[in-house]
């Protein structure tokens, strides 16, 4: 890249956080969340849903939908796609195709397990969940199944974890430094291992959150690490109440193939609807007390995931390594503890990535 690309994608990126800010501090929830500064983006999650008894029509350009029926019809049905085409800005483009459309045949919840154990016994008793388990045991999973051993299954290791904003990429501006960092580690990602490799680096990463958040929902749980000791099955609930309140995507696009009516709201053929996949499975005319974590909510519509409509596993995959987690921490869980505060990644409101999480066994 030369120094005047640099310069023009730089002045790209931060012209467009900058009016990001400027929709943001002027009434715009959706911007203030594209902004990725929060910890805990529920505040804008909620003015977003009470701006609109429909879709929210953000200044950035997109509808944006919270309630949970909405988003079913967005997710699912068949007038919306995840092409942008043309449509998407300059400075996301380089990261389109970081989600592809298959990947790599899913491993045995069992399978998982054993690697997941074994990571957790060289980490020792104290360690990062996030760095040392979280995202190291699906990495090795992959370049296993990859069939890379040695120097290069260490390779693609660093760049499945170089790639890791490539998804909050997409919406948000990144700084210049991590733009090329993450853009050149897709390119030799692609380069050593395909496009299954390309999948992977998305997977790993939606996996490493979602372990993250449902360990982090049983010790913040009163008892539930207990329950877990006792009935290790209770993982796939766990993992369930998980994929509802932290979802591996929080922010899922996709652009209207012809107009419709979607929350009672006319969408034009090519717009971009951004389901807030978070918001619906917290919409509370749904789910009753819906920010409470409880792993026996009575009966209630499923989740609504990222991959619906347009299915390609990463869902899946991050949840075997969430519950595959959970069983293998079973025994020891009621006895960790949290050892330092959970850090969340900035500029990351779509995975709503977690950068540290220390604990101690």
């Amino acid at each position: 890249m030369t120094t005047t690309d640099r310069s023009r994608i730089g002045s790209r990126l931060q012209m467009a956080r900058g009016w990001y800010w400027a929709f943001g501090v002027n009434g715009d929830p959706y911007a203030m969340l594209l902004c990725g500064q929060d910890d805990t983006p529920g505040r804008w999650y909620e003015q977003i849903r009470s701006a609109s008894d429909g879709l929210f029509r953000s200044r950035c350009g997109a509808w944006v939908v919270t309630r949970y029926a909405a988003a079913a019809q967005v997710l699912r049905g068949p007038g919306f796609t995840r092409a942008a085409g043309e449509a998407a800005a300059d400075w996301a483009r380089p990261f389109l195709d970081a989600r592809p459309a298959a990947g790599l045949p899913p491993a045995a919840v069992d399978e998982l397990v054993l690697e997941h154990r074994q990571v957790a016994t060289e980490a020792g008793a104290r360690f990062d969940l996030l760095r040392d388990l979280a995202r190291e045991t699906p990495a090795r999973g992959v370049t296993a199944r990859l069939g890379l051993t040695g120097e290069d299954a260490r390779r693609v290791a660093a760049l499945l974890r170089s790639s890791a904003p490539a998804l909050d990429a997409r919406l948000t501006p990144q700084p210049l430094a991590v733009t090329e960092r993450t853009v050149a580690a897709l390119a030799d990602v692609r380069q050593q291992a395909g496009a299954e490799g390309v999948w992977a680096a998305a997977g790993c990463e939606m996996a490493a959150n979602t372990v993250t958040n449902a360990v982090l929902a049983t010790l913040r749980t009163p008892g539930l690490a207990g329950r877990l000791a006792d009935d290790p099955d209770l993982a796939d609930r766990i993992v369930a109440e998980t994929l509802r309140t932290a979802p591996p995507i929080h922010l899922e696009v996709r652009h209207a193939t012809a107009g419709q009516t979607v929350g009672g709201m006319a969408v034009a053929e090519g717009d971009e609807v951004v389901v807030a996949v978070a918001a619906a499975n917290r919409d509370p005319q749904v789910f009753a007390e819906p920010d409470r974590f409880d792993v026996d909510r009575a009966a209630t519509p499923p989740a609504l995931t990222s991959g619906l409509g347009h299915p390609d596993g990463l869902d899946e995959f991050a949840a075997r390594h969430a519950a595959a987690a959970l069983r293998a921490l079973a025994d020891v869980l009621p006895g960790t503890a949290l050892t330092g505060p959970v850090v969340h990644r900035r500029r990351s409101p779509v995975l709503r990535g977690i950068s540290r999480c220390p604990v101690e066994i």
